[in-house]
């Protein structure tokens, strides 16, 4: 098969699953419709369109659209740094800002000395970069999705202040996330030239090229654009911004947040690239869903122990993070002290992350976070979205 015909087959999948699916799953049955918000289906047929089954999607047909899968990644990362502006974030509570940020960080900073513990006492020699590894683990672990609390919330149609700061918590949650694994991508970039020589070179051209490219922008959108051209202009910054961060093996997704927090700050601008790039967010995140089965390399009896204690560790972790944050964060009202049982639910940033370290490092280490991420989300999604119920029926927030 030619690239073009496997791109065109993640194309129709994709299109039939954003204009489709949704409407003719059963809103009724949550686990039906939990199942197709989830993902779990298209990261299925990914596995089956992949190397291992049917091979449509072969590596050579990987390889070559890899362009695109840094498209998607960049286009993840601008958009979430779009919805990044600080007049709006600030009429939230403080509170609600430090709880979501204290909740991450004590998860990371739980999953990352577990882990590096795991990691040593299986011996995992055979692992090359296992503390950038070990740290990438730890910021894509303490990342929640807010998919899984949407539905509920949608669907049980949820009323009343624990709904709105769950849903302000998910949102912002993917924040030290990208930034963890952005700065740990450039801290162990190796040396390429006598003006790069530091670590901290590479983090600080990180900044330099985002926020340079995010001013840039926000010049070019001033300019007057039809909305096919304003189209073109968003493909070309992420594309740009992108191809410059595999180049020089930065993560994409940390540049590209970085733009559009820029981008965010400048209200007129921000808005007119939104309004174009939240119209493919679902196709792209369903992309990179079908991607990432197709590229899953599944080890699991060489990975099942430390995919197991990721899991575990993982739960030990948000639960942690949820509980510490509640007993000693005033949000003006009751949160309840397993309230991360709500912030367990992985996405697409998560599985970005861990695609990007995939495909700059590969081999083992890649793999391992590849199926660390993918059976995430088999198993805290639904998990994710129980919980929350239950929790919002008990607060009396769902009848």
């Amino acid at each position: 098969m030619t690239p073009f015909l496997g791109l065109l087959i993640i194309l129709i999948i994709a299109f039939v699953g954003t204009r489709f699916f949704g409407r003719v799953v059963p809103r009724e049955n949550p686990f039906l419709s939990g199942l197709v918000v989830s993902g779990i289906p298209y990261i299925l047929i990914g596995v089956l369109l992949g190397p291992h089954f049917f091979n449509f999607l072969s590596n050579d047909i990987i390889d070559s659209l890899e362009s695109l899968i840094s498209l998607a990644l960049g286009w993840i990362g601008l958009l979430f740094g779009l919805q990044l502006r600080w007049h709006n974030i600030r009429r939230f509570p403080r509170n609600y800002m430090l709880f979501s940020s204290l909740q991450s960080l004590i998860s990371f900073l739980i999953i990352l000395s577990l882990m590096g513990g795991v990691f040593l006492f299986l011996h995992t020699g055979h692992f090359q970069d296992r503390a950038v590894a070990v740290i990438i683990l730890a910021a894509l672990g303490s990342i929640s999705a807010p998919a899984s609390i949407a539905k509920i919330i949608m669907e049980y149609k949820a009323k009343g202040r624990l709904s709105h700061f769950l849903q302000f918590v998910s949102s912002l949650d993917s924040f030290w996330g990208i930034v963890i694994a952005g700065v740990a991508m450039a801290i162990f970039h190796p040396p390429a030239t006598h003006w790069f020589s530091s670590s901290w070179h590479w983090l600080l051209l990180s900044l330099a090229i985002s926020v340079g490219l995010g001013f840039l922008f926000r010049f070019l959108i001033q300019l007057h654009f039809e909305p096919e051209e304003l189209l073109l202009l968003v493909l070309g910054l992420v594309i740009f911004t992108s191809g410059i961060g595999f180049y020089l093996q930065l993560s994409p997704i940390f540049l590209t947040m970085v733009v559009g927090i820029t981008l965010a700050q400048f209200p007129r601008e921000s808005e007119k690239v939104m309004r174009v790039i939240s119209v493919a967010e679902k196709p792209i995140y369903l992309f990179l869903l079908i991607f990432a089965g197709a590229l899953w390399n599944y080890r699991f009896w060489e990975e099942i122990l430390l995919v197991l204690a990721f899991i575990t560790i993982r739960y030990l972790a948000k639960y942690a993070g949820g509980f510490i944050s509640a007993r000693n964060i005033n949000c003006a009202f009751h949160i309840p002290q397993n309230v991360g049982k709500s912030l367990l639910s992985f996405g697409g940033v998560s599985l970005a992350i861990a695609f990007n370290f995939q495909l700059f490092y590969g081999g083992a280490v890649g793999d391992l976070l590849m199926s660390a991420t993918i059976l995430g989300v088999f198993l805290f999604d639904e998990y994710t979205a129980f919980a929350t119920l239950k929790i919002l029926r008990r607060e009396g927030e769902i009848q």
